[in-house]
């Protein structure tokens, strides 16, 4: 993981241990065509434990984390689990979908 702060580029490894996460066979991240993609996304936003969330978690709270909303990556994942928990995540995503339908509002930033 490298990251770019107040003019410094700083390059360290994460290992998922060190964020509470299981390390996971490569295989069991593979995905698949759209349908199969879609059938994990929905996995993961429904509350399915495994592989799949924690990668999402992580990726989701390295963001998290580098956009300064959150204080640590560890904070970033926690934060994560808890919109995938509460489902804010699967929401926000059906709002996403409607609206890329034409079915619903126009998605405002901090809505």
């Amino acid at each position: 993981m490298s990251e770019c702060r107040n003019g410094a580029v700083n390059t360290f490894y994460v290992h998922p241990a060190d964020v509470g996460l299981a390390k996971a066979a490569t295989e069991s991240l593979k995905g698949g065509d759209a349908r199969e993609n879609a059938a994990i996304i929905a996995q993961v936003l429904g509350g399915e434990r495994g592989p799949a969330r924690d990668v999402v978690l992580f990726n989701a709270g390295a963001a998290l984390f580098i956009a300064d909303e959150a204080g640590s990556l560890e904070e970033g994942l926690a934060r994560a689990a808890k919109a995938i928990d509460d489902g804010d995540a699967r929401r926000t995503l059906e709002r996403m979908v409607s609206v890329s339908l034409g079915d619903g509002p126009p998605v405002r930033a901090g809505a």
